[in-house]
């Protein structure tokens, strides 16, 4: 589910290419950061970016996640509250509150999850419309502490920079 390939395409695209069975997305490398497609199975996404000189398995590293999942529908917000109800199951203390600035090329859905001094988790949910199959999720993970400005530059570039590209029958042929 989580398989995809990773390819640095022509600048006209201004980032990497990341693919799997039935989609494939540009999205911008923010500077100073990685982009892993090669450990982010392990966090439950098709690429992940993380400091450049850290591991995204090291306490305290920033992870930014990005996954693509097929959608049921065009209710976007139905689909954040039921992960919203989850965190409330699991984190009885978990608050949530709109992240102000959240630019993209699709509509939007920007949240925190937060339970202080434990978590903060950046979530925006992005629909490119009905004409796709394909629901984003992008995420930023940040243990103790809220978001430093740097992080959160990084956070929006990633979620500015994300353009899909679909067709009804895209797959990924010998690699290609």
């Amino acid at each position: 589910m989580f398989a995809a390939a990773l390819l640095r395409p022509p600048e006209i695209f201004g980032g990497l290419l990341v693919y799997g069975e039935g989609f494939a997305f540009t999205v911008a490398e923010p500077p100073k950061w990685k982009g892993d497609i090669q450990s982010a199975a392990q966090w439950g996404a098709n690429i992940i970016f993380y400091p450049q000189g850290e591991s995204p398995s090291a306490p305290g590293t920033v992870v930014i996640r990005i996954g693509v999942f097929s959608k049921t529908d065009e209710d976007t917000s139905k689909d954040l509250e039921a992960d919203m109800n989850q965190y409330r199951s699991k984190y009885p203390k978990v608050a949530f509150k709109n992240i102000d600035g959240i630019t993209a090329h699709y509509k939007a859905w920007p949240r925190l999850f937060y339970q202080p001094n434990t978590f903060y988790e950046y979530v925006t949910y992005l629909n490119p419309g009905p004409e796709h199959r394909q629901l984003i999720s992008i995420s930023m993970n940040k243990g103790g502490t809220p978001a430093t400005a740097d992080e959160l530059h990084a956070y929006q570039a990633v979620i500015q920079s994300f353009l899909l590209i679909s067709a009804p029958n895209f797959r990924v042929i010998d690699g290609f």
